[in-house]
């Protein structure tokens, strides 16, 4: 699929069954309202919420979406952004900060309504976005979008590095920084007439594998208005260097022993992070790679450069000679392009006695690859099952956490499940992708921020952010509930 757009493509008309289109209602547009000089801010999702990340930037010219995600939910369909789509014509652009799927899956829906203004993200994001919509559309179908719509998307899609400023509308300019989360992240710049806005998206001020934490924008002028994340509301944010020093800890002291570690991830970013760290500390040990993380490990592998990593990885890979952190002899993906039925040796590993890691989807103990390991490994109490990253409310990975031991397993393809009753040692390891409050502050007071709005938090976190970096010009939005701004720098 090429990125750019032959001249003679013709945009493909998307025809899709009328159960599955969203209904759009034609509304008068909303920025109709507003004053000359006045600026607006809605959350259509991740307000007082965390997923469905989509805000509406706009005055009475122009509109810029930030983000278009979807909310995924155990048991259920995923959840839209609340009544976005019936904005769809005011829409002028759109910017994405990364590719997880709260962020970014709800885009092709809007190409699926016929918006065909550009959508501005880094090359890496695009590359991750592709793989998570290609698989999206696996797991729910046609409910948003058709692979027609996801094209659209892919086609009017323009790639920015870091630190380059672009016009994306009149007048208005983006600037993307690295924001230390995920392979492309972005925190943005927008230069709005001279009105300037910091989108963080997602944050982290934490050293990990890949990033040396988030990179502070070059600030020519005081920002006007920080859209920031709350994730972590105050809550202490403990150094990946502790968690990664425990983490091998645990997992030496198992294999050691004879036995398996179980490390269930996502697939986009915490796996990259686990596997830079195992693959720099444990190499007498076999480490099998399932599931969709070895899709990721290679898109990573295209952006191991100083455009996109900071330096130490690439450090430690150029004194051990090798091009990859994936690329060692004791890891073993397990792909089709490996083993010609990779379900079959699953079960031979099942039935294996040997030491060895395990590290596959799904993050959260949702069906996946892990659904079989588990129920393979996880009734030996010498086994351990390790956590590294945050477990939703209503996932088994919750449960799990929470104390439940006899837990239903995926048996099959065909929705049919098993009980197991789980005696592996249970362990969670503090590896957060999102930022602590100091790292808010530190943005905050860097860029000389007259205004503040947390969004991507639950109310506690947000309430607590809020009071943190100073509730008088600081704001937890609610749904669809417009904050308005004045542009004029003579208006404070």
């Amino acid at each position: 699929m090429s990125r750019h757009r032959s001249k003679s493509r013709q945009r493909s008309k998307t025809v899709v069954k009328a159960a599955n289109r969203p209904q759009v209602e034609h509304l008068e547009f909303t920025r109709n309202r507003l004053n000359d000089g006045q600026l607006e801010f809605i959350a259509y999702g991740s307000a007082r919420e965390v997923g469905r990340s989509a805000f509406i930037v706009q005055d009475r010219d122009r509109t810029l979406l930030l983000e278009a995600g979807l909310k995924l939910r155990p048991d259920d369909v995923s959840l839209p952004p609340e009544g976005l789509i019936n904005h769809t014509p005011e829409i002028d652009s759109i910017i994405l900060s990364h590719a997880h799927v709260d962020h970014s899956a709800y885009i092709p829906t809007l190409y699926q309504n016929d918006f065909e203004g550009k959508t501005y993200m880094t090359e890496p994001t695009l590359d991750v976005s592709l793989m998570l919509w290609k698989d999206h559309l696996k797991i729910e179908g046609e409910r948003y979008w058709t692979e027609d719509a996801l094209e659209e998307a892919y086609y009017h899609t323009e790639t920015l590095k870091y630190k380059k400023r672009t016009r994306i509308m009149d007048d208005i300019t983006l600037e993307f920084y690295n924001a230390g989360h995920i392979l492309g992240s972005a925190i943005s710049v927008i230069d709005w007439d001279g009105y300037r806005i910091l989108y963080t998206g997602d944050i982290n001020d934490n050293v990990t594998p890949l990033f040396n934490g988030y990179h502070m924008p070059e600030f020519e002028e005081p920002i006007d208005l920080i859209i920031s994340e709350g994730t972590n509301g105050c809550g202490e944010v403990p150094k990946r260097t502790q968690a990664n020093r425990q983490y091998i800890f645990e997992a030496l002291d198992t294999l050691n022993r004879g036995h398996k570690v179980l490390a269930p991830t996502f697939a986009v970013g915490r796996s990259q992070e686990l596997l830079i760290l195992l693959t720099e500390h444990i190499k007498d040990y076999p480490i099998f790679v399932d599931g969709m993380i070895n899709k990721m490990n290679a898109i990573t592998e295209r952006y191991l450069t100083p455009d996109w990593v900071d330096t130490a990885l690439l450090d430690r890979l150029r004194k051990e000679g090798r091009s990859s952190p994936f690329d060692y002899e004791n890891i073993f993906p397990i792909t089709s392009d490996n083993y010609d039925r990779p379900h079959d040796f699953r079960r031979h590993l099942g039935s294996s006695n040997e030491p060895a890691i395990i590290v596959s989807t799904s993050g959260m103990l949702m069906p996946s690859p892990m659904h079989l390991h588990l129920r393979n490994h996880g009734t030996d109490p010498n086994n351990i099952l390790t956590f590294v990253g945050y477990q939703a409310e209503g996932t088994l990975g919750r449960e799990i956490l929470e104390g439940k031991r006899k837990v239903e397993l995926s048996a099959d393809f065909r929705g049919n499940t098993v009980t197991v009753d789980i005696k592996a040692k249970i362990m969670s390891f503090r590896f957060s992708g999102h930022s602590s409050a100091d790292g808010i502050q530190r943005l905050v007071t860097e860029s000389g921020a007259k205004n503040s709005v947390i969004i991507h938090s639950d109310v506690q976190n947000a309430e607590a952010i809020q009071g943190f970096i100073g509730p008088e010009n600081t704001y937890v939005p609610e749904l669809r509930t417009p904050i308005t701004f004045e542009k004029s720098k003579d208006q404070e």
